[in-house]
């Protein structure tokens, strides 16, 4: 009996152990799981409410752009590097801030309908091409809804600008490097059958370097000018700009050098008048003089492009982009009515035969026109054009502002998307994140603007009455 009495005893106590056990695990897991909600609550009420992860990505993005060659896997005919790691995290987060919340509600939602004609394109011809560049496109436009309220302060924006320039100096420093023959070259070309190095500033392909300094120039010929500027700000500036130029010479970019020479016109145009636009018509008519030799031969394939030289379906026909261009649009045509309107949901040549000796690739179209068509149909490439013309309208509008910001704003925003509209003829700037990071969010302060007040609008001399009208 004793030694019932003392099992039972102890079972009791092993019982009531347990139960304080399992009391115990309960107390942590809710205290864990109620711990793990609040972390999650505070990062997104973070992200929301913060705007630094916005200036920190922004203004590290061409410094992230370096480190290109550290891939760590395949997946999804992806090499995935820390640029791809970046971009999702952009994206995710980019994501939440609209989620959760409502300082985007302000903004226009056509960009909203050209992602979602691009998804539904993919999603009606699924590929593993397609996905990985709808992930892109709706990385490099992401910032479109989140960085508006905080480049539209000009502050801010000047302290955006000045952060950028100063980073950017970095691939500007590398490129001299490699013209010094200090740091191997990432890209080689024949001219004239001569194998050239072309400075990237240690990106991949000149192209990269191009598309950083279409944004770059601008927003130093905005701190280079501005009155409010301090004379330090401005001597920056314009050593950046004899910098960025000569670095620009270096990367024999036919279409950069015509896009940037663009940019100078258009600014000068609006910032300065028709005379200092001459003045730089000028300057690039002598510069164009002495180098003469040099540029006929560079600019050759252009001559040969003309009518009666070579046929676009050539595969000489600027250098292999007019074969391309013509696959990519008999491969739309043949696809059928269905994918005329909503596309192929990717830029990959269906069924191209092995005995197609084919220039460039089978993905790349060499045309964010033709891309565009290529994947999002008919109804995709129509909202794509509006978004631009949307922003270009919109830019103008502000032209007329009493709001000196305003107009420093959209006199930058116009060189920018011209010279974006221009390389989207021979190349893919909407492909790469990087390339179109920059024109949505500025775009974006555009649209975030305060508004004049009645009494300036209604003050005599002024010319708000324009923007209060838009």
């Amino acid at each position: 009996m004793e030694m019932l009495e003392s099992s039972r005893k102890f079972n009791g106590a092993a019982d009531s152990m347990g139960n304080h056990a399992a009391t115990a695990a309960g107390t942590l897991f809710g205290a864990a799981t109620v711990g793990l909600f609040a972390s999650a609550g505070s990062l997104v009420s973070w992200i929301v409410n913060s705007q630094g992860w916005i200036v920190f990505f922004l203004v590290t993005k061409p410094l992230i752009d370096l480190t290109w060659r550290w891939r760590f896997f395949e997946f999804s005919e992806q090499g995935v590097n820390i640029q791809t790691f970046v971009s999702l995290l952009v994206l995710g987060m980019n994501g939440v801030a609209m989620l959760f919340g409502d300082r985007w509600r302000i903004l226009p939602r056509r960009v909203l309908v050209f992602l979602a004609c691009a998804t539904f394109s993919v999603m009606a011809t699924p590929s593993s091409w397609a996905f990985n560049e709808l992930l892109r496109f709706f990385a490099g436009v992401a910032f479109f809804y989140t960085a508006g309220p905080l480049l539209a302060e000009v502050k801010r924006f000047d302290r955006f600008a000045k952060a950028l320039l100063v980073v950017a100096a970095v691939p500007l420093f590398l490129s001299f490097l490699q013209r010094a023959g200090l740091l191997e070259y990432d890209y080689w070309d024949w001219i004239e059958g001569v194998q050239i190095g072309r400075a990237s500033g240690a990106y991949e392909t000149p192209l990269s370097l191009i598309f950083l300094l279409i944004y770059v120039f601008p927003l130093a010929m905005y701190l280079a000018s501005g009155k409010n500027h301090s004379l330090a700000t401005k001597a920056m500036a314009a050593i950046f700009l004899l910098a960025a130029s000569i670095s620009a010479a270096f990367t024999y970019h036919r279409a950069g050098y015509i896009a940037i020479a663009l940019e100078g016109l258009i600014w000068l145009y609006l910032k300065r008048g028709k005379r200092a636009v001459l003045v730089l018509i000028g300057a690039l008519v002598l510069t164009a003089a002495i180098s003469s030799s040099w540029l006929v031969s560079l600019y050759d394939p252009l001559r040969q492009a003309l009518p009666g030289n070579e046929e676009i379906t050539s595969d000489q026909f600027l250098r292999g982009r007019g074969y391309q261009w013509f696959l990519y649009l008999n491969s739309y045509v043949s696809s059928g009515p269905f994918h005329w309107v909503f596309g192929n949901g990717g830029s990959v040549i269906a069924d191209l035969g092995p005995d197609i000796d084919y220039v460039l690739s089978p993905n790349e179209p060499h045309s964010d026109y033709i891309r565009v068509w290529h994947a999002y149909g008919i109804v995709g490439f129509s909202v794509y054009l509006s978004v631009l013309s949307q922003f270009c309208v919109a830019a103008i509008r502000r032209l007329h502002s009493p709001d000196p910001f305003a107009r420093a704003l959209a006199q930058m925003l116009l060189p920018m998307l011209s010279a974006f509209a221009l390389l989207s003829f021979t190349t893919e700037p909407l492909r790469y994140p990087g390339a179109s990071w920059y024109l949505f969010a500025i775009a974006s302060a555009l649209f975030c603007l305060k508004k004049p007040l009645a009494s300036a609008i209604n003050a005599p001399g002024t010319s708000a009455t324009a923007e209060a009208a838009s």
